[in-house]
């Protein structure tokens, strides 16, 4: 009897067109805070956008800076994943994201240096609001 060990990865079960990722991208923006618009590790840029995710998530600026996708529950940028994402073509939000990944809250594109107003935190060592 042979046995698999290790981690039950997510299976990426319908990559979005680029259509279907363009739309959905739109409406996150539009109604989950998507952003910032151009991605950066730096810090202090995007001020009003991390001002505003601090107010939405009840935390400090600095904090909200690092709730990224990134770190997110629903993000996944494992090499099986980005290689079904080679499928659809870069567009303008690839530019300055930070590397693409995949949501699957949203089932769409999405990028290491962006964030939503649904951020969980996947670290299994933080508390709900995502710190030590």
């Amino acid at each position: 009897m042979s046995m698999k060990i290790g981690l039950m990865l997510p299976k990426l079960e319908k990559v979005p067109s680029a259509k279907e990722n363009k739309d959905t991208t739109s409406w996150l923006a539009e109604y989950w805070n998507l952003g910032p618009e151009v991605g950066s590790d730096r810090p202090g840029s995007n001020k009003e956008y991390w001002t505003e995710m601090a107010k939405v998530w009840n935390t400090e600026e600095d904090k909200a800076r690092r709730q990224l996708c990134a770190n997110c529950e629903y993000f996944s940028d494992t090499p099986r994943v980005l290689k079904s994402l080679e499928a659809v073509p870069y567009n303008e939000m690839d530019a300055t994201g930070g590397g693409r990944g995949f949501c699957s809250r949203f089932d769409f594109i999405c990028h290491n240096l962006r964030t939503c107003q649904a951020w969980e935190s996947n670290d299994p060592m933080c508390d709900e609001e995502g710190e030590d």
